[in-house]
This record gives structure tokens, C-alpha cells and sequence, in this order.
């Protein structure tokens, strides 16, 4: 055979090859759901092994199933979800007023960054979540972050109701908006754990808090060590937290507080603390308030705090107010 035609007949059988490899892949990564993955037609979670589908092709294949324009409704409740060391499911998540009851432990692989049953949320809403997360290096119940983008990326309507050990009932960071959410379970970690959030540089609106959080440790020269019963630590770029109320009890070493922890350094904006409520019981050692522990540092003015309300019992050694425990 001439060497010409010996090409030719290579390069058909290395692109049938690559047109099968390509197929394949595709065709794997399709779900067996009902819908297309669309605005107008989500992918149908009716059953765990459904969600376990889509996590896994999540893990795997992040490219399909990561995607934030992927949408996914949750049809009915499901029990019990249960997984480890996963990234999490991203995109828009319509949860339908539906129940997720879970347990998860994080097992941290190399490569493996795990997070919390939701990733990085582009939009979620109406989600009910129960049972048990362990976390060691994750960092939330129900997700495990909400980024800024224009229009903001937004958790509303969502109950927390799972026993925690990690970061936060909500969303591990929030630089969106979450609104009309409630955390009603117990939270313990090491530093910058809030009910609501443990990070916060967006806005957090008319929250609750009603579990208990417990920071087993705590660092005085660290710019996340808040603990506080709607946020642990607010950081750069923070809009508001207003309209939230703390019921539960926060307990931990310093920075601690029932709205926000620590205020830490804020250049680029100014932070407003607004209306809000504290009636949970709050103890540490140094650094204690009823709103905020610590508001700003020598670098910043903080917060601008106003029209707050602590009726809780506030109990510490050093630097403890009923509104703010230290401001620079």
C-alpha cells in the first residue's frame, strides 16, 4: 500500500477512535434524571440514588455537572443521603419546600477539596436539610459557598436542621445575598463558625439562628477567628447584616458574639449591622458582646452598628459588652 493511502486509512481509524472516546464520554455523562438541566425544564431529583448521580458526576466529571447554568429540582423528600470526601452539587437548586435528610463525613483525599452537600451556589431556594455532617476540612450543612457575580448570587428560604461539626448551618463563605434562612442546629468547630455563615462579605438579611455554637479554639492575632451566632467573621467587601435574630446560645474563647464575631479590617466598603436581635446566651474569655465581639482594629473604624437590641445573659473575663465587646 502506498505510504499516502497508509495515512489516510491511519488518520480515519484515529478519528473514529477519538469520535468514539468522545461519544462515550458524553453519553456517560448524561443523567438518567427526568429534564434537560434547563431553566424550563430542571433535572428531577426524585430518589437519593438520583442525587447520589448527580454528586458523583459532580466529583468526576466537573465540567457537566459543576456547571453553575446546570438547574435542579427537588421533586420529593429524600432519606438518607450519604457520601464522603465529595465537591458538591452546583448551579441553580430549586429545593420545593422538599427535605434532604444526611450523613456526611469528609475524608480529605489529595486533590479532593470537600465542601458541603451544595458547592458553590449560584442560586438556591426552599431546601430543608436534617441529620448529621461531619466536616473536619469542609464547611457547612447546606452549602459550601455563595459567590458574587451580577445579578448577585442569592440562598433564600432555607432551613438548616443537621448537627454540624464544620463551619456553619448555611453557607460555609457568602458573598451574595442569603435571606430568610434559618439555622435550628447544633454547630461546633474549631474558629470562625456562625449560624448563619461563617464568612461573610455580601449581605444577610432577616435570618435566624436557634442552635447551639461551640468553638473549641480560638487565635487573637487571626483575622477569621469569629464565632457568632449569624456570622463568625465579616471580611472585606461586607454590605449589611440586618433584620437578624440570635436565639441560641454561643460559647467559645474569644471574638465571640450573637450576631457577628469579629469585624475584621474593611477598606473597601462600609459595613452596616442593622436591627438586629440577640437573646442567646454568650460566653467566652476575652472579647465578648451581645452583637459584635470585636468591631474593626487599629487599621479600620469597623462596622457601623445600629439600631441592635441585646436582651442575653453576656458572660467573659475580659473586654465584654453588652452590644460590643472591643472597638479599636
Amino acid at each position: 500500500m502506498p505510504c499516502d493511502e497508509r495515512r489516510r486509512v491511519f488518520m480515519k481509524i484515529i478519528f473514529v477512535f477519538l469520535f468514539i472516546i468522545i461519544f462515550t464520554v458524553l453519553s456517560l455523562a448524561q443523567p438518567s434524571l427526568p429534564g434537560a438541566g434547563t431553566a424550563d425544564s430542571p433535572y428531577e431529583m426524585w430518589t437519593k440514588e438520583h442525587w447520589e448521580e448527580i454528586a458523583d458526576s459532580a466529583n468526576v466529571q466537573g465540567l457537566i455537572h459543576s456547571c453553575t447554568r446546570s438547574h435542579f429540582r427537588l421533586m420529593q423528600n429524600i432519606d438518607t443521603v450519604t457520601y464522603r470526601g465529595w465537591q458538591g452539587i452546583m448551579g441553580y437548586f430549586y429545593g420545593n419546600g422538599k427535605k434532604i435528610t444526611v450523613h456526611l463525613m469528609c475524608e480529605m483525599f489529595p486533590g479532593n477539596q470537600s465542601t458541603a452537600l451544595l458547592g458553590g451556589i449560584t442560586y438556591l431556594d426552599s431546601l430543608i436539610v436534617d441529620g448529621y455532617v461531619n466536616y473536619i476540612c469542609g464547611q457547612a450543612g447546606i452549602a459550601s459557598s455563595v459567590s458574587y457575580t451580577s445579578p448577585l448570587n442569592s440562598i433564600s428560604h432555607c432551613i438548616n436542621n443537621a448537627t454540624i461539626m464544620g463551619r456553619a448551618g448555611i453557607a460555609g463563605g457568602n458573598s451574595g445575598i442569603i435571606s430568610h434562612c434559618i439555622n435550628n442546629g447544633k454547630i461546633s468547630g474549631v474558629d470562625r463558625i456562625g449560624g448563619i455563615a461563617a464568612e461573610n462579605s455580601g449581605e444577610i438579611i432577616s435570618c435566624i439562628n436557634t442552635g447551639k455554637i461551640t468553638a473549641s479554639s480560638y487565635n487573637e492575632n487571626s483575622i477569621f477567628s469569629g464565632t457568632g451566632g449569624i456570622v463568625g467573621t465579616v471580611a472585606n467587601g461586607c454590605q449589611t447584616i440586618s433584620n437578624c435574630v440570635n436565639l441560641g446560645s454561643v460559647e467559645g474563647q474569644g471574638h465571640v458574639a450573637g450576631i457577628v464575631g469579629l469585624v475584621r479590617d474593611t477598606p473597601t466598603s462600609i459595613t452596616s449591622i442593622t436591627n438586629n436581635l440577640n437573646s442567646g446566651y454568650i460566653k467566652g474569655i476575652s472579647v465578648i458582646g451581645g452583637i459584635v465581639g470585636r468591631n474593626g482594629n487599629s487599621l479600620s473604624p469597623g462596622a457601623i452598628i445600629s439600631n441592635c437590641l441585646n436582651t442575653g445573659v453576656i458572660e467573659g473575663e475580659e473586654d465584654v459588652g453588652a452590644i460590643v465587646g472591643k472597638e479599636p
